[in-house]
């Protein structure tokens, strides 16, 4: 049985590892680009089930990283976590789901659960 991968794309070091350990608690195999400058490199090695993306971050915009998923993996499912409630609504018909920012472990964890099916 293979199991589940996500892909964390998040700048702030704290979100990142309580988004990271959430979903590992939720069963997932995970990966964390911290900078937005290594993300590419994750998704070639492996398609990922989830993506949760922040928008704003040192090295890429995150719309354009949710159009490069997009592209390469259509299906995957995105999680955009902002703070910017109005690019996030810009965002609303190419990303799964948008999530503002504070993100509670809870709404994380249901939304990793209704990923798996």
């Amino acid at each position: 049985m293979t199991s589940l991968y996500a892909l964390v794309v998040e700048d702030d070091p704290k979100l990142g590892v309580i988004y990271q350990t959430t979903l590992q608690q939720a069963g997932y195999e995970t990966d964390l680009d911290a900078n937005g400058n290594r993300y590419q490199a994750f998704l070639d090695a492996r398609r990922p089930d989830l993506v949760i993306l922040d928008l704003h971050l040192p090295f890429k915009f995150g719309s354009d990283i949710l159009n490069d998923i997009r592209a390469k993996y259509p299906d995957t499912v995105v999680a955009v976590v902002t703070a910017d409630f109005i690019k996030a609504k810009e965002l609303t018909a190419k990303a799964d789901h948008i999530l503002i920012k504070p993100v509670s472990v809870a709404s994380l964890l249901r939304l990793a659960e209704s990923v798996k099916g």
